[in-house]
């Protein structure tokens, strides 16, 4: 065999061989892909999960956070409709007592205008006038306030409104009808002040 034949021998073998190299590569590559894509497609999915967990972690912190923020303002809205009704409560209070404490002002008054006019001489009487205006100006005011008295002639007994001090026979009024007032109830608004002391009937 010449030395050419021999040369082109071994070209051809190194160029199969090349060539079975270059297939192998080629399929080993074509083998490798997929499990590549593979990897990157659950990294993606393991990043688009962990995303996912991160957003509906924050959506629920807001959801949260504005859940806290709405108790709070109706916690507040409470609190201060609770402070205002204890304030006006206070104030009613403070208000009833010094009211009450006026009320025997009041009885002065009236005990001394129902002295008969007639028994008065000139200067008394000028005296007495002013007596009057004087309460009727102290009645103004606490009218003003809601104060007004109890309506209890003739009306039937209620130990809401009346303390009865007596019990009297009465050809003008059934049992249990207030027959007389001793002493004027008073009402603040829709409370008794101070109930009316009363005689009521009692015909056995």
């Amino acid at each position: 065999m010449s030395k050419d034949k021999k040369h082109n021998k071994k070209e051809k073998e190194e160029i199969k061989e090349q060539t079975e190299n270059i297939k192998e590569e080629v399929k080993q590559k074509e083998n490798a892909k997929p499990a590549d894509d593979g990897k990157e497609a659950k990294q993606d999915v393991k990043q688009e999960t962990s995303s996912t967990d991160a957003d509906t972690k924050a959506d629920a912190a807001v959801a949260e956070m504005q859940q806290r923020y709405v108790r709070l303002q109706a916690d507040f809205a409470n609190f201060k409709k609770r402070t205002a009704n204890e304030k006006l409560q206070i104030s009613e209070v403070v208000k009833m007592d010094v009211l009450k404490n006026v009320l025997p002002v009041i009885d002065n008054f009236e005990r001394a205008l129902n002295i008969p006019q007639d028994k008065l001489t000139d200067d008394l009487k000028s005296f007495v006038d002013g007596y009057s205006m004087i309460y009727k100006q102290l009645v103004g005011v606490l009218e003003k306030e809601g104060v007004k008295k109890i309506d209890a002639v003739g009306k039937p007994f209620d130990p809401n409104y009346h303390q009865a001090v007596m019990r009297v026979p009465s050809d003008e009024y059934d049992d249990d009808i207030v027959v007389e007032v001793l002493q004027e109830g008073y009402l603040l608004g829709d409370k008794t002040l101070r109930p009316a002391m009363v005689k009521v009937a009692f015909n056995g």
